[in-house]
């Protein structure tokens, strides 16, 4: 196919949409089906696009704000016949008025979203950021910077990278392979984050030190823009652990973590 690219990405984008033409969608579906890489290429905006609408928040005008929008309207339309000669103006008042309608809750949703990050604890700070990185690397579909399923091999490369020595243990008989790891940023420290899998699913472990913010607070699982979120903590590190997985595989996940690290053999610090 030798579409350009401003093109292809244009035909992406309406494909996406649903705005090509009858023929031209026929002739982009022959085109995605003969071209792996416009075919992925689809696939991985189509992902975004319907993680964006997951996770995006909603938030509704209150009745003060519409009903004083709807206040701006005129009270009656101008009869037909004192409009002489017609033309379609560039702006109508309605869409004037749809336009400072979603200003105005576009407003309120920052306002909201900044009072919320103000307001939430910092470990609530810190869970939310990870679910944050865990939802990036899920929509880019590199959930890990080092993908290895040895301890070995992924310690060192973490240990170069973050001020926090990583503690790794092997969960591959409990159903939960290591397959690698990455640094997430937690408060300006560079944190080791290991990646276990579970059938399709991924749970990513951020271990942070005992004196970072909100540490010492854990205990149960809680959801966070559609994933769940578990933390604990014991005599060397605080974890926080974000995955798709459901909340009883979760808390298993947790429980043999936990109970791992406890053994003799398991790497210590």
């Amino acid at each position: 196919m030798s579409t350009e690219p401003e093109d292809r990405g244009l035909r992406l984008n309406a494909a996406l949409d649903g705005e090509l033409e009858p023929m031209s969608a026929l002739k982009f579906e022959r085109d995605v089906a003969a071209d792996p890489a416009l075919a992925a290429e689809f696939q991985r905006l189509r992902s975004l696009r319907d993680a964006v609408r997951r996770h995006a928040p909603r938030e509704a005008a209150p009745k003060g704000l519409a009903d004083r929008i709807a206040g701006l309207a005129p009270a009656a339309s101008p009869p037909v016949a004192a409009v002489v000669p017609f033309r379609r103006p560039a702006w109508s008042a309605t869409r004037a008025l749809a336009l400072a309608a979603s200003f105005a809750v576009l407003g309120l949703a920052v306002g909201a979203g900044v009072t919320s990050l103000r307001m939430q604890s910092p470990s609530h700070g810190v869970a939310r950021s990870l679910v944050s990185d865990f939802a990036r690397a899920e929509i880019a579909g590199q959930p890990y910077d080092v993908a290895s399923s040895d301890r070995h091999t992924v310690k060192p490369w973490l240990a170069g990278r973050t001020t926090v020595s990583a503690s790794i243990v092997d969960l591959a008989a409990q159903g939960f392979p290591l397959a690698g790891g990455r640094v997430a940023i937690v408060d300006r420290i560079p944190a080791p984050t290991l990646v276990y899998r579970h059938n399709e699913h991924m749970v990513a472990v951020t271990e942070l030190p005992l004196d970072a913010r909100g540490a010492h607070e854990g205990g149960g699982i809680e959801t966070i823009d559609g994933y769940h979120v578990a933390r604990w903590f014991d005599a060397d590190l605080a974890y926080v652990a974000v995955s798709d997985m459901d909340e009883k595989t979760l808390a298993d996940f947790v429980a043999a973590f936990r109970q791992a690290r406890q053994l003799p053999a398991v790497e210590k610090r």
